[in-house]
């Protein structure tokens, strides 16, 4: 993704009346600065987090669910940012239409030292509160850490302007 179709993509996603809860492990921060830089972001963004210990992706899951970096985690974490999101638009404000609610997820082991045993991957997913369950896996064909992270927050980034359009 180009500087541009990232821009692009991120005021989409401003401009649409999606509001998520979004949660990132081990990569796919970078979506999250995205975000947050480009003004809007307090239309998007109910809350977002970084579950790095076991028991706070756990907790966030609802379950001790293994492995860790696989679809079915990445849509466990999703199911948890929805519920989140639910909680905290519980109350509309009087008159006001319901947001469109998702929570977004990434799971990631990204390249680390030292190496891993497996691949370098990342899980991400999205669950809507009009019952949608998106689980995508990422692989990648470089080794550098920054540069994955990259392609995580933009593959999150498009994954979300996808629900914000519908």
């Amino acid at each position: 993704m180009t500087a541009d179709e990232r821009l692009r993509a991120i005021r989409l996603i401003h401009d649409s009346p999606l509001r998520i809860v979004l949660s990132v492990t081990g990569g796919g921060v970078l979506a999250l600065s995205d975000l947050l830089t480009i003004p809007g972001g307090s239309r998007t963004l109910l809350e977002a987090g970084v579950p790095y210990s076991v028991k706070s992706l756990y907790e966030l899951m609802g379950s001790e669910l293994e492995p860790h970096v696989s679809d079915e985690a990445a849509l466990a974490m999703a199911d948890g940012c929805l519920a989140r999101a639910q909680y905290l638009v519980s109350t509309p404000k009087p008159g006001s239409e319901p947001w469109p609610l998702a929570g977004i997820s990434c799971t990631a082991a990204l390249v680390t030292d030292p190496p891993r045993r497996g691949e370098d991957r990342a899980h991400i997913g999205a669950v809507t509160d009009s019952g949608t369950r998106i689980a995508r896996k990422i692989t990648y064909e470089t080794d550098d850490r920054i540069a994955q992270d990259r392609e995580t927050s933009d593959a999150l980034l498009e994954l979300i302007a996808e629900v914000a359009t519908g």
